[in-house]
């Protein structure tokens, strides 16, 4: 470490919000995945640390009425329950200051710079930029969505839709390929939770991760 504050993302030349989602029910993990330890402070905190610096601002995104303690961030309430991601990242759309909003699940442990310096390098010009598995699998909550995004995004909320994927094809989407991504993890179960506590025990570094599910939910 040389002292120096890490860059700020750019989108173009315009500055980026982050948005970290936080908000699911966690059923099959049964506890509150944002504030797994992970292993030295909470899964949360752990996701903070790696960006901080990075963006103009940070949002985490939380159901209605849930509260994350000792959490001294600007929350966005779901304004309904139980509409998964897509209200998370409708919310977060209205409440950013900028144009670019990044979203990170709260259940990504490890977050690669460098990709993700490439995806909102990628949404310039676009409504989203989401990563794409080979196998033609999106990872929606991973993904940088415009504020140019909203009205569509608005309309699937209205109409009952929970995930995000819907949004795709309605909006200029571009799509990043994720490659191997051995960095990619995503802690839904209890299984998944202790094969990453085993990962990190050790010196900080990329394990093998799952690949990504397509549309996966809040939760």
């Amino acid at each position: 470490y040389d002292g120096r504050m890490p860059r700020r993302f750019l989108c173009g030349t315009k500055p980026v919000s982050l948005v970290i989602l936080a908000g699911g029910k966690s059923r099959r993990m049964q506890k509150n995945k944002a504030l797994l330890p992970a292993p030295d402070r909470p899964l949360i905190e752990r996701i903070l640390a790696q960006v901080d610096g990075r963006f103009d601002e940070i949002l985490i995104s939380v159901s209605k009425g849930r509260t994350l303690p000792g959490l001294r961030r600007r929350r966005v309430e779901d304004e309904v329950s139980g509409r998964g991601p897509a209200e998370g990242v409708r919310r977060g759309l209205q409440a950013a200051r900028n144009e670019a909003v990044a979203v990170i699940a709260c259940d990504i442990p490890d977050i690669d710079i460098r990709f993700l310096t490439r995806l909102i390098r990628a949404a310039a010009g676009h409504d989203v930029a989401v990563p794409v598995t080979s196998a033609g699998d999106f990872e929606p909550l991973l993904a940088v969505y415009g504020k140019s995004a909203l009205p569509a995004l608005e309309r699937l909320v209205a109409s009952g839709e929970n995930s995000l994927i819907p949004l795709f094809s309605l909006c200029r989407t571009r799509t990043v390929p994720l490659g191997r991504a051995a960095w990619l993890k995503n802690l839904n179960t209890p299984a998944d939770y202790a094969r990453f506590l085993r990962s990190a025990a050790g010196p900080a570094r990329n394990g093998a991760g799952r690949a990504p599910a397509k549309g996966r939910g809040k939760n």
